[in-house]
């Protein structure tokens, strides 16, 4: 380690911040890759120290094993995304389709399932969207950073309307969707420390935290083929929601959830009954 980078994890460790050394690895890793890596450093450093987000200041972000894109205007993709994106991956592999495999990214963000899961399947074709401007643009920009532009395109709109047009009704094996969970009461309270860096939109979720689940559930229901998939995230505690929700809705089959590392169920997986 020479001079710079031990300056950047000495500054580090003195701020106090919770993961010093993961941080200073981080910055170093990005900094390494400019012409002039100790000045890098010395500007991501000072971001870091006020308080910015690591994966902003060096612009990346590690997802399902892959290197993307993190800019202001999409949420940092975090490690129970993963649970979803794995879910998803496991469960569409079991579909055995060797033509051409149709997913639907429903409030995309960053693009991180989008594109994990085309990495995963390069027999797929993949229609992400989103609502918000700031998670088109870096959604976009990861398609053209990891050369997914044939088979990945970025819509914008609400919802499902975006995709309207495209004649995929009963054409997609699977939907993937992460979207906002965390009620608008406690974004004003206890969870409002979220909102300092990330865009609101990728948090509200509604009254309930479940507004944005009812309405892909409903809407999402015609564009899956027979026994084609649909997975979602939700929030600490909101299983039982979750359930009750697809319970309500015709035309889906049994429900499946994955746990998190200390065996909370965090996303939901349900099947388009057959015709």
């Amino acid at each position: 380690m020479n001079d710079w980078q031990r300056n950047v994890l000495d500054a580090l460790v003195q701020a106090g911040l919770e993961e010093p050394q993961k941080d200073a690895d981080r910055i170093i890793e990005v900094a390494s890759e400019s012409e002039n890596p100790s000045e890098a450093a010395r500007e991501m450093l000072e971001r870091r120290l006020r308080g910015e987000l690591l994966e902003y200041v060096i612009g990346r972000v590690r997802f399902m094993d892959i290197e993307m894109l993190a800019e202001p205007g999409a949420l940092i993709p975090r490690l129970e995304t993963e649970i979803l994106g794995r879910g998803a991956e496991s469960r569409i592999r079991a579909l055995g389709v060797d033509g051409e495999l149709r997913i639907i990214d429903m409030c995309c963000g960053a693009g991180n399932l989008a594109c994990a899961l085309a990495i995963r399947f390069p027999n797929a074709r993949v229609w992400a969207s989103d609502l918000t401007d700031g998670c088109v643009r870096v959604a976009r920009k990861n398609v053209q950073y990891l050369a997914l532009q044939e088979r990945v395109k970025v819509w914008q709109g609400d919802l499902f309307s975006s995709l309207e047009g495209q004649d995929l009704e009963a054409t997609i094996h699977a939907i993937v969707c992460n979207p906002p969970y965390i009620s608008t009461g406690r974004l004003d309270k206890d969870r409002a420390h979220l909102l300092e860096h990330e865009p609101v939109e990728a948090f509200d979720g509604g009254p309930y935290g479940l507004t944005i689940h009812q309405r892909v559930i409903k809407e999402g229901l015609p564009f899956l083929r027979s026994g084609g998939i649909l997975g979602f995230e939700f929030g600490v505690g909101q299983e039982r929601q979750i359930e009750l929700l697809f319970r309500r809705a015709k035309g889906m089959d049994s429900l499946e959830f994955d746990c998190d590392a200390d065996g909370l169920p965090r996303a939901a997986f349900t099947r388009k009954k057959g015709e």
